[in-house]
């Protein structure tokens, strides 16, 4: 999966835009991905500018699908204890 293509994917799955960042911008209080060198990295930019969770992945596709599965994760959760986000 490509970033548009996870792009599309989180829209899909009602995912607040605001809630990650896919082109590098380091937003805080968001779940952000960025390539770095060879490497694609996954971590949640706490609002001090804090890397938390980090994740590293040798390919696009790799760290795109611990994104999806993470928020599909998250929605799960949020529809089994009711909660409107």
């Amino acid at each position: 999966m490509s970033t548009s293509e996870l792009k599309r994917q989180l829209d899909l799955l009602g995912v607040k835009s605001k809630s990650y960042s896919l082109f590098g911008e380091l937003t805080p209080d968001t779940v952000v991905l960025v390539r770095n060198y060879y490497k694609w990295e996954v971590f949640y930019l706490d609002e001090r500018g804090g890397r938390n969770d980090e994740k590293s992945f040798d390919s696009e596709n790799d760290a795109c699908d611990y994104i999806y599965k993470m928020f599909v994760k998250t929605r799960e959760i949020e529809k089994k204890f009711g909660v409107n986000t």
